[in-house]
């Protein structure tokens, strides 16, 4: 049984270091690396949820509980960023084809004043 309870305490405790190494990923948007972490977390819950199975419930000390409490808070937090970003990564999207689009309805013009080709623009007039 210590062997199985020191199982647990090793896969919450790399959990732990999982839900970090997330939030410094998520922080230097290196998003390929957060999809790597997010393959490590599913594989250790699965991992916990055998070896706390095998424990049971009741041998699951408070302090550990405690811990998998604050490991969720922190995942969740994760999750809310990510999403934030994401949703932030679709409005700035959202807003480079707009701003395309109204450039190629009124063409630009050059730092010498002459009026910039635009093949797609509705009208083109060039500056005297």
């Amino acid at each position: 049984m210590k062997a199985q309870i020191e199982r647990v305490k090793t896969i919450v405790s790399r959990l732990a270091s999982v839900t970090e190494e997330e939030r410094s990923a998520i922080a230097k948007r290196a998003f390929d690396a957060v999809a790597d972490l997010t393959t490590q977390k599913e594989t250790l819950l699965v991992e916990f949820e055998a070896a706390a199975a095998e424990l049971g419930e009741s041998a699951l000390t408070q302090s550990l509980l405690q811990e998998l409490e604050t490991i969720r808070t922190k995942a969740e937090e994760n999750a809310a960023i990510l999403k934030a970003t994401a949703e932030g990564a679709r409005n700035a999207r959202a807003r480079l084809q707009s701003l395309r689009e109204a450039e190629l309805k009124t063409g630009m013009y050059g730092a010498n004043g002459a009026a910039v080709k635009n093949p797609n623009a509705s009208t083109f007039a060039a500056k005297a």
